[in-house]
C-alpha cells in the first residue's frame, strides 16, 4: 500500500521532467534549424563571391591573352619602324652632305662671279695697269690657301688668306678666310695673333657661323697663356652672344 502511494506521488514529477526535456529538445531543434539556415545563407553568399572571382579571373585571363596578342603584333611593327628610322637618318645625313656640298659650290660660284666682275672692271679701266700689279683672283686665293693649308704649309696659307682679306673683305667667303687666319695662328701657338684674328671676325662678321668657334678658340688661347680671368670673361661673352651654339654649351666658366 505504502509503495503504491509513493509511486503515485512520483508520477507527476516524472511527467513534468519529461515535458521539460521535450521542450528543451524542441528548443535545440529550433536552434539547429536557425544555425543551419544561417550557414546556408553564408554558404550561398560565399558561393556567389567565388563565382564572381572566377568570372573576374576569366576576364583577366582574356585581357592578358589580348595584350599578349597585341604585343606579338606590335613587335614586328616596332622593328619595321626602327628600320625606317635608320633609313630616314641615313637619308638625312646624305641630304646634309649634299647641302654642304651645294653651299660650297655656291660659295665658289660667288667668288667666280666676283672674279668676273673684277675682270670686267679691269678691262674697262684706263690706263691699263702695268704687268704684275693686277689684283689676284678671289677663287685662286681661296683655292691656293686651302690647298696649302691641307698640305701643311701654314705660313703660305696664312699669307694667301691675308691677301684674300686685303682684296675681298666684303665677299661671302671673307668670314671663312678671317677664321682660318686665327685658326692657323692658333695651330702655330701664336696665341696673340690668333686672339686678334678671332676678335676681328666677331666684330666684322658677328652673324658668321664660325663666330662661336672663334670665341671658343680665343678662350683656349687665353687659357694657354695662363690668363685665367680673361679666359673666363671670353667664355661668358660666348655664352651671352651665342647661347644656343654648341660651343657655348662646351664653354663652362670655372666656379671659385
Amino acid at each position: 500500500m505504502m509503495a503504491a502511494a509513493m509511486a503515485a506521488a512520483d508520477k507527476p514529477n516524472l511527467d513534468t521532467e519529461i515535458k521539460e526535456l521535450q521542450r528543451d529538445v524542441a528548443q535545440l531543434q529550433e536552434m539547429v534549424k536557425t544555425l543551419q539556415g544561417a550557414f546556408e545563407q553564408r554558404l550561398a553568399a560565399v558561393t556567389t563571391q567565388v563565382q564572381g572571382v572566377q568570372a573576374s579571373v576569366e576576364k583577366l585571363n582574356a585581357s592578358v591573352a589580348t595584350v599578349a596578342q597585341a604585343a606579338a603584333q606590335v613587335g614586328p611593327a616596332v622593328t619595321s619602324q626602327g628600320t625606317r628610322i635608320e633609313h630616314t637618318n641615313a637619308s638625312l645625313n646624305t641630304l646634309q652632305q649634299a647641302v654642304g656640298d651645294l653651299t660650297a659650290a655656291v660659295n665658289r660660284l660667288q667668288t667666280q662671279m666676283i672674279d668676273v666682275n673684277n675682270g670686267l672692271k679691269t678691262l674697262a679701266a684706263t690706263p691699263v695697269a702695268p704687268p704684275g700689279s693686277e689684283k689676284p683672283a678671289a677663287s685662286d686665293l681661296i683655292n691656293n690657301a686651302q690647298g696649302d693649308e691641307s698640305g701643311g704649309k701654314a705660313q703660305l696659307a696664312l699669307q694667301e688668306y691675308g691677301d684674300y682679306m686685303k682684296y675681298y673683305a666684303d665677299t661671302p667667303m671673307a668670314n671663312v678666310a678671317q677664321f682660318k687666319i686665327g685658326y692657323l695662328h692658333y695651330g702655330l701657338k701664336e696665341y696673340d695673333a690668333a686672339i686678334e684674328a678671332f676678335d676681328t671676325l666677331v666684330q666684322k662678321y658677328p652673324q658668321s657661323t664660325r663666330a662661336p668657334e672663334a670665341m671658343l678658340l680665343k678662350r683656349k688661347s687665353l687659357q694657354a697663356q695662363g690668363k685665367t680671368a680673361e679666359a673666363a670673361a671670353a667664355c661668358r661673352e660666348l655664352r651671352q652672344k651665342y647661347a644656343d651654339s654648341e660651343q657655348a654649351k662646351q664653354c663652362v666658366v670655372a666656379r671659385r
